[in-house]
C-alpha cells in the first residue's frame, strides 16, 4: 500500500504547498497538525466510555488511547476494550470489531481476550483503530462486535514457575506495601500532580529537551534526595559509558536516575567491558509542539483551561484567547488559587467529567508523554526512601527525541545504536528494558525518512532548471513505486508517504523559487522489505534531479543545474519478535497477575512505532506499561494537545505493577531477609561490539 500526494509542476511554481504526515513517535499513525474542526458532542462520544452490549449479554467498553488528525475533520482514534463477560467463561476468547457507522472505518478491529472467567471483566492489551469523519456524529451503538473462543494457543506465553513465583513475592513485599501506601494518601497525589504541572510547563522540543533535563536534575537531588553521584547523565548531554554521544550532529538530552543494586559487589559478579547488568525504565520528555525553545521573552508553555462546554480551539490565536490559566511563582512551582483547584479535579472518563466541571487542560506532552514519564521520577524517590534494594542496578530515565525528528536519539544514546551501520552495540549492558508508552507491544514498525533539498542554479534565470520542478520530477517518479507487499501476495505490509513539500518564498525582485525542501517516509514492520523500498525510492530523489536539468541540457553537478542534498535522515530500526517468551515479557505479564490487574497470559500481535525499537532491534527485550492517569485528552503531536486529571489511585495501582515488573528481572533484596534473583543472566545481548 502507498499514501501519495502529487503535484503538478505548474501549480507548484504558482505556490509553493506544504503538505504535512507523518508524526514522530508513539504510534505508526500519520498525523497532519493544525486547526481541530471540532463537535464537542463528537468529541465527547468519540473520547471514550461507549458501551456495547452485545446479543448474547457480554459489554465492551471503549477507552481512548490516542487521537491523531487525518485531515480537516477526518481522525484516527485508538482505543483500548473493557469486556465484561457473560456466564460463558473464555479459554482462549478473541474480539472482533467488524462494522461500524456512517462516516466511521474500522482500520484494525481484532483484539486478543485470552482467558476470561465467566462474569469476569478485562482490559486486555490490545487495541483497535477508527477512522472517523467528523462532519458526521460519531454513532457508538453501531458499532458490531463479535466474540469468538479457541481451545488453539493464541500468542500465550509460557511464564518460569520461579518468576511467577518471585513477581507473587515483590508484589507482596512489605517494602513495597509501605511504598504504595504512601504513595496512595492525598499528600502523594498532590506530589505527583505539582510535580507533573510543573515539569509539562517547561518547553521540551526535541533535541532541545535541555532545559527539562536541567530541572529533573535539580529536583532529583535538591527535591527527591538523591546524591549526585546517583545521576548518570549530564545537563550537556553526555553519557559516560556510551559509545553514542551524538545523533545528527547534536547532544543527547537524556536525564537518567541510579537505583544501585548489589550486583556488582558480588565475588562471582559478570560485566561486559567493566559495565555491570542493568535494566532500563524509561519514557520521554520530548514533544512535537513547540519545534524549537521560546523566546527569552516569554520562555514557558501556558497552561490553559477550558470548560468542556466550550468547543475544542481550531487555531493557536483562539488557544491563546482563553483567559484561564494556571500560574507558578519565580520558582517555578505551580501557585494553588482557583484555577489550580479547577485543574485538580479528577474524573473517571468524559462523560463524568463535562457533567461534573471539568477541563481541558492545554499542554503540549500532556498525554504524549509528561503525565506518566514524570511519575516515573516520583517512583524512584519512593524506591530510594523505602530502601528498594534491586540485585541487577536500575535505571529510571526521561529520554530524548522520541517526537518528531528526534530520530530515537535519546534510545540511541543508551543503547549505542549507530543508524549508518542500522547496529546496537548495548555499552552500557543492559539486560532489559521497560517503557512508558503503554501497550505491551512486542514487534516494532521499522521507518526510514528522509528530507531531501532541491536548489535553484547559483544565478537562477527564468529559462534555467527550476528547484520546484525538479522536486516535483522526484514525487511524480515516487507516485508509480508499488511497494513489496503490492508485487507479492503475503509480503509484509509495507508503506511510503509523500509527506511535506515545502518551498522558500520567491525573493523580491526575482521570479525564481531559491530551494525546495521534500520528506518520504518508508515503513515496515521487517528490515528486509522496508530496505527493499527505500532502494527503491532512494534514487527516486535524483532522478528527479536530473530530469529537470536534462530538460534544460544540462547534467546534474554542472553548472546552472539544480543541485540536491540531503538535509536529513531517520531511521527507527523495525524488529519482529520471533517469541513471545522473553524476561521482560514474562515480568510484564505476570506482574498484572501478581498484582491483581490481570489474569491473562496472552500478547497482542500488533506493531507499534516507539522507543523500544531500538532496544528491541539491539536484541534486548522490552515491554510497555504506563504510569499516568487521564480521564481523558486528545490533540496528541498538535498545538491542542490537552487533557483531563484520571484518579490518582490508578497511577499507584500502575506504579505496583511497573515496580515489581521492574524488580522480577533485576532481582529484589525482599523485607525478610532473602533474595529475590534476576530472572535473566548478567550479559545483554547486542548486534555490534562496543567501541572502547
Amino acid at each position: 500500500m502507498k499514501t501519495s500526494t502529487l503535484f503538478k509542476p505548474s501549480l507548484i511554481a504558482a505556490a509553493c504547498i506544504a503538505v504535512t504526515a507523518c508524526g514522530g513517535g508513539g504510534s505508526s499513525n500519520d498525523t497532519v497538525t493544525g486547526s481541530a474542526a471540532d463537535d464537542t458532542k463528537t468529541a465527547l462520544a468519540i473520547g471514550g466510555g461507549a458501551t456495547t452490549v452485545l446479543a448474547d449479554g457480554r459489554e465492551i467498553t471503549l477507552r481512548m488511547v490516542s487521537e491523531t488528525r487525518v485531515s480537516r475533520t477526518v481522525y484516527d482514534y485508538v482505543y483500548t476494550i473493557v469486556l465484561k463477560n457473560n456466564a460463558t467463561a473464555l479459554t482462549n476468547g478473541m474480539a472482533a470489531l467488524t462494522g461500524a457507522g456512517a462516516g466511521t472505518t474500522v482500520v484494525s478491529g481484532l483484539v486478543p481476550i485470552g482467558e476470561l472467567a465467566a462474569n469476569d471483566t478485562v482490559e486486555p492489551h490490545g487495541t483497535i483503530k477508527l477512522r472517523h469523519d467528523r462532519a458526521q456524529p460519531f454513532n457508538a451503538a453501531a458499532l458490531v462486535w463479535s466474540i469468538t473462543n479457541s481451545t488453539a494457543a493464541l500468542n500465550r506465553t509460557t511464564v518460569p514457575a520461579d518468576v511467577a513465583t518471585a513477581a507473587s513475592k515483590i508484589a507482596n513485599d512489605p517494602q513495597i506495601a509501605a511504598l504504595l501506601t504512601e504513595q496512595r494518601t492525598p499528600e502523594m497525589a498532590k506530589k505527583r500532580w505539582n510535580n507533573f504541572l510543573e515539569l509539562v510547563r517547561i518547553p521540551s522540543p526535541s533535541r532541545e529537551e535541555y532545559r527539562s533535563v536541567a530541572e529533573i536534575h535539580r529536583r532529583l537531588v535538591t527535591d527527591f534526595g538523591f546524591d549526585p553521584s546517583d545521576i548518570t547523565t549530564r545537563n550537556d548531554g553526555f553519557l559516560p559509558g556510551t559509545d553514542v554521544n551524538i545523533v545528527d550532529g547534536l547532544p543527547v538530552y537524556n536525564a537518567c536516575v541510579r537505583i544501585k543494586g548489589s550486583y556488582s559487589s558480588r565475588p562471582d559478579a559478570q560485566s561486559y567491558k567493566g559495565e555491570f547488568p542493568k535494566v532500563i525504565l524509561e519514557g520521554h520528555i520530548d514533544v512535537v509542539n513547540p519545534e524549537t525553545q521560546p523566546p527569552a521573552s516569554d520562555p514557558w508553555n501556558h497552561i490553559k483551561l477550558q470548560p468542556y462546554a466550550q468547543p475544542i480551539v481550531e487555531t493557536p490565536v483562539q488557544l491563546a484567547a482563553i483567559p484561564e490559566e494556571l500560574s507558578f511563582d519565580s520558582n517555578g512551582r505551580v501557585i494553588e488559587n482557583t484555577n489550580y483547584n479547577i485543574a485538580s479535579q479528577w474524573f473517571t472518563n468524559a462523560t463524568t467529567a463535562a457533567n461534573g466541571g471539568g477541563v481541558r487542560i492545554y499542554v503540549p506532552g500532556y498525554g504524549d508523554m509528561m503525565s506518566s514519564t514524570t511519575n516515573a521520577f516520583i517512583l524512584a524517590a519512593g524506591m530510594k526512601k523505602h530502601n528498594i534494594r534491586p540485585v541487577y542496578d536500575v535505571w529510571i530515565c526521561g529520554t530524548a527525541g522520541e517526537e518528531g525528528k528526534g530520530n530515537l536519539a535519546g534510545m540511541k544514546q543508551l543503547y549505542g545504536f549507530e543508524q549508518d551501520l542500522g547496529t546496537g552495540s548495548n555499552p552500557l549492558n543492559v539486560v532489559a528494558n521497560f517503557g512508558l508508552e503503554g501497550g505491551g507491544i512486542l514487534n516494532f514498525l521499522g521507518s526510514y525518512r528522509f528530507e531531501m533539498k532541491f536548489s535553484a542554479p547559483t544565478n537562477p534565470g527564468p529559462t534555467q532548471p527550476s528547484a520546484v520542478e525538479a522536486m516535483a520530477a522526484a514525487i511524480a517518479r515516487i507516485s508509480d513505486v508499488k511497494t513489496p507487499s503490492e508485487l507479492r501476495p503475503g509480503a509484509p505490509r509495507t508503506t511510503y508517504t509523500v509527506g511535506r513539500a515545502s518551498c522558500e518564498p520567491i525573493p523580491a525582485g526575482s521570479s525564481v523559487v531559491p530551494s525546495c525542501s521534500l520528506e518520504v517516509d518508508m515503513r515496515s514492520p521487517v528490515t528486509e522489505t522496508l530496505n527493499e523500498i527505500r532502494d527503491v525510492i532512494q534514487p527516486m530523489f535524483k532522478a528527479g534531479q536530473d530530469a529537470e536539468n536534462a530538460r534544460y541540457g544540462l547534467v546534474s553537478g554542472a553548472a546552472n543545474a539544480v543541485s540536491m542534498a540531503q538535509v536529513w535522515y531517520g531511521l527507527r530500526p523495525a524488529y519482529v519478535a520471533e517469541s513471545y517468551d522473553s524476561p521482560a515479557t514474562h515480568a510484564g505479564i505476570q506482574s498484572g497477575i501478581a498484582t491483581g490487574q490481570s489474569t491473562s497470559l496472552n500478547v497482542g500481535t500488533g506493531s507499534g512505532s516507539l522507543n523500544d525499537n531500538v532496544p528491541a532491534n539491539t536484541g534486548i527485550p522490552t515491554y510497555q506499561f504506563s504510569l499516568s492517569s487521564n480521564a481523558s485528552g486528545g490533540g496528541g503531536h498538535a498545538f491542542w494537545e490537552w487533557g483531563t486529571r484520571g484518579d490518582p489511585a490508578n497511577e499507584v495501582s500502575r506504579m505496583h505493577r511497573v515496580l515489581t515488573a521492574v524488580l522480577t528481572v533485576s532481582g529484589f533484596h525482599a523485607a525478610d531477609g532473602t533474595i529475590v534473583q534476576p530472572s535473566t543472566g548478567p550479559i545483554g545481548r547486542r548486534t555490534r561490539e562496543a567501541a572502547r
